[in-house]
């Protein structure tokens, strides 16, 4: 009874080691998913102050029309922008500019 016991956790440990790598991997991958659809929406007029002058990029604070032209192709292109901007009623023409975060996800500056 007692080796029947011992094989049984033997094999349950084992199959938890041997799935350790699946687990991570897939939760790996679930994790960059939810950083790759992360969209942050920035509206400039709330940052016009003296303090606030490094929150938003002079680039979008003033886009010129290169700026303003990739920003609306990369809102043509992504419809997790898309998504973020309708729930919360900004139409596509108020954005400024669109900027790639360090993580994956996306800034969005809305005038």
């Amino acid at each position: 009874m007692k080796k029947a016991v011992i094989l049984a956790l033997a094999t349950a440990l084992g199959t938890l080691v041997a799935a350790g790598p699946l687990v991570e991997s897939a939760y790996a991958q679930r994790a960059a998913r939810r950083v790759s659809t992360s969209v942050t929406v920035i509206i400039i007029r709330d940052y016009v102050g003296p303090d606030d002058f490094q929150q938003v990029p002079m680039t979008y604070r003033n886009p010129s029309a290169q700026t303003y032209a990739r920003g609306q192709e990369e809102i043509r292109t992504n419809p997790n922008i898309r998504a973020a901007l309708q729930r919360r009623g900004i139409p596509a023409r108020n954005v400024s500019g669109v900027q790639t975060a360090f993580n994956g996800g996306k800034i969005v500056y809305v005038r």
